[in-house]
């Protein structure tokens, strides 16, 4: 008899000592698991995350305060409906996303769509959000999906704030067209008020039938020669002009270039038939071309237009007998 208590005695001492090493492993454990549950209380309860907690049906058994802040829905509005039977989710694209969370387990996150439960059949109200989410399953030993917490983030902020900024854009991209439309027009108007300039620049003016004179004022470059000899052929072409008078009397400086691109229209006048004659020709002038060693060679040259026009009258006289000149009309 004493032999059968104490091996009771120690069989219940040794149950004991199992029973308090459970124990103490058990506290371990909930010691373990009460830091991340406080964590999860804490953004679950303070209303800024958005969770929703679904079965492996998609029915949504649990939402946290931020949820019913965010849509300004309760769990109780969300009775009979499917996520995976969202009619916006399917017209996003995003389904297959979805049905891989529930199906496979495989954690998903979706893009930043704007969702609106009250357009929702089984819903019906509530307010639109423009959110991006995020859907974590929690699986079981087997691997299986015991359920899916889905995280919603609201962006709505950010959202209006890109809208604002693409207005914005889209407010300085006309303002730009705008300007720029009004520079183009300033910029030819610019063209055409110097197109004018260039023709006032070089005007031919004839003085009598068959003579023409191409007044000259400023600086001879060659740009303003090219023009000035572009006009002066075009005039000699259309009035079939016999002689051009030269008038440089406005040119301050008659330099080496100067000369070079007045002797080129009198050669090119001639190829034409038309006699050119330089006049208004200064005395600083001659005696900086006499310097330079420059020559009209085959140019005559008179002292001012009216010796110039003069000359001409008498050749068209002496090329004309008994016909009298005739002013030009």
């Amino acid at each position: 008899m004493e032999s059968t208590e104490g091996q009771r005695e120690n069989s219940d001492r040794a149950l004991v000592e199992e029973l308090k090493r459970e124990n103490e492993a058990l506290r371990r454990r909930v010691a373990e698991l009460e830091v991340p549950a406080r964590r999860y209380r804490s953004l679950s309860d303070a209303g800024i995350v958005s969770f929703q907690i679904l079965d492996p049906q998609s029915r949504t058994v649990e939402v946290s305060p931020g949820f019913e802040r965010i849509w300004r829905l309760r769990v109780e509005d969300l009775t009979g409906y499917l996520l995976l039977e969202d009619e916006q989710i399917v017209a996003n694209g995003f389904m297959d996303q979805l049905e891989r969370a529930f199906h496979t387990g495989e954690p998903v996150q979706l893009p930043t769509i704007r969702y609106d439960p009250a357009a929702t059949d089984k819903i019906q109200c509530g307010t639109f959000r423009w959110v991006a989410a995020a859907l974590h399953p929690v699986t079981g030993a087997e691997g299986e999906v015991c359920e899916v917490v889905m995280l919603h983030m609201d962006v709505g902020e950010l959202k209006q704030s890109e809208e604002e900024l693409r207005r914005h854009s889209d407010e300085l991209a006309a303002a730009v067209a705008e300007r720029t439309a009004e520079l183009t027009q300033k910029l030819r108007l610019i063209d055409e008020q110097q197109h004018a300039i260039a023709e006032l620049s070089t005007p031919v003016l004839r003085l009598w039938e068959g003579v023409l004179a191409l007044p000259l004022i400023g600086r001879i470059d060659g740009d303003r020669a090219a023009r000035m000899l572009d006009t002066l052929l075009r005039a000699i072409a259309d009035t079939s002009a016999e002689q051009v008078l030269l008038d440089v009397t406005g040119v301050p400086d008659m330099d080496q270039d100067a000369a070079s691109h007045l002797s080129a229209a009198a050669r090119a006048a001639a190829l034409l038939g038309a006699r050119c004659v330089i006049v208004g020709l200064s005395a600083r002038a001659a005696r900086t071309l006499v310097e330079l060693g420059l020559d009209f060679e085959g140019v005559a040259r008179f002292a001012n237009l009216q010796e110039g026009l003069r000359d001409a009258l008498a050749r068209r006289r002496r090329s004309e007998p008994g016909v009298a000149p005739r002013p030009a009309r």
